[in-house]
């Protein structure tokens, strides 16, 4: 059974990787919506995760900030996107973290 720990983990690994793609961005002065929907894409298939399209992938990950902002914890976003996308616990704690890091970080503390 995985644990809050190991979803912790994937979590955490999802958010440093998405922060750094949005770090480039950035700096390099292309933050605009489509490429930052597109680095949360390559962030997930660099995990092996294929989206459906990025319009899903980028409204299921808006989601999971709504249910942050609802005062849901880790592991209820975690099992909703699991749900609803049929992703493993795992590969569903990855996209709450790359979620949470590319469309709201205001919500970090709530995963780590």
């Amino acid at each position: 059974m995985t644990t809050i720990r190991n979803l912790s983990a994937f979590v955490g690994a999802a958010a440093a990787a998405s922060a750094l793609g949005l770090a480039a961005l950035v700096s390099a002065g292309a933050a605009n919506a489509s490429a930052t929907d597109d680095m949360f894409i390559s962030v997930l298939a660099d995990q092996g995760i294929e989206a459906p399209s990025t319009a899903e992938a980028v409204s299921t990950a808006l989601d999971v900030c709504a249910l942050f902002g609802e005062g849901e914890d880790l592991y209820a976003a975690t099992s909703a996107v699991s749900e609803y996308t049929e992703l493993g616990l795992e590969d569903s704690a990855f996209f709450v973290g790359a979620s949470v890091a590319t469309y709201c970080p205001e919500y970090e503390g709530a995963i780590g």
